[in-house]
């Protein structure tokens, strides 16, 4: 491999079905040993929640760090999932406010904000490390670098961002946030659907040369990863549906 990689990545898996994500984070940790960990995303529209897999990675000595979406849940039921992961050995924590379902016209959500629910975890459990969303897409640079300071000042210990698909992007929130512990995220959009996806729902802004193809895709990531090195940062992976195993070797092999 001609490049240096992070010192920590990880691996982010969507929760199909329990065997499934075990057996792809053993053989992607096992072929790969430096990735470090497995991110386990809420996917609502999904039975599997993040829980779940995450206690079963834990039972089996594999780093996880579940999402949760503040918005599905009360204080009382979040304390008492990340109590019981606790147990299983849990470090580490990522979580996000969560938009409200489109498609539901009757969900309420249950008032808790991601604020308060960093407090009340960091005051429950002080060692847990806790990490909450950094979007560079859905405000203005100004509001989303506020609420960041507000997260950090209600106990959250770092970062996870969108997908970053420019140099220039990565670089200025570092920038921003020199002192914090970022998890950059990577992800490959091979095809127009795809694309559509990210900037529709994500409002992502993408490179005006951005290309679909697999070798602009891999020395995309591959110059993330050598910049997020440089900032001894970390980054993550988001193969979505790509296969964990066929992504890593277009990037690592």
């Amino acid at each position: 491999m001609s490049f240096r990689k992070p010192k920590e990545i990880a691996l982010e898996l969507v929760p199909r079905t329990l065997d499934g994500i075990l057996a792809e984070a053993k053989e992607s940790l096992s072929t790969y040993p430096f990735v470090t960990s497995i991110n386990i995303p809420e996917i609502r529209k999904l039975p599997i929640k993040s829980y779940e897999p995450t206690e079963l990675l834990l039972q089996n000595k594999i780093a996880a760090t579940p999402h949760f979406r503040v918005i599905d849940r009360t204080e009382k039921e979040l304390l008492e999932k990340i109590a019981k992961l606790v147990e299983s050995g849990l470090k580490q924590v990522l979580i996000i406010g969560g938009d409200p379902p489109k498609d539901d016209p009757h969900f309420t959500p249950s008032g808790l904000s991601t604020l308060t629910a960093v407090k009340a975890i960091k005051r429950e459990f002080p060692s847990l490390k806790i990490y909450t969303g950094l979007d560079p897409y859905r405000s203005s640079f100004r509001e989303e670098l506020d609420y960041a300071y507000s997260k950090q000042e209600a106990g959250s210990d770092g970062f996870y961002t969108q997908p970053i698909f420019s140099i220039g992007l990565l670089e200025q929130w570092q920038e921003q946030l020199p002192d914090a512990e970022i998890w950059f995220g990577i992800a490959p959009i091979f095809t127009e659907k795809s694309r559509r996806y990210w900037e529709r729902v994500n409002k992502v802004v993408l490179p005006s040369n951005f290309s679909y193809d697999m070798e602009y895709n891999v020395r995309l990531a591959r110059q993330l990863l050598v910049t997020i090195n440089e900032m001894h940062q970390r980054g993550y992976l988001m193969p979505i549906s790509n296969g964990a195993l066929n992504y890593l070797q277009s990037i690592f092999d």
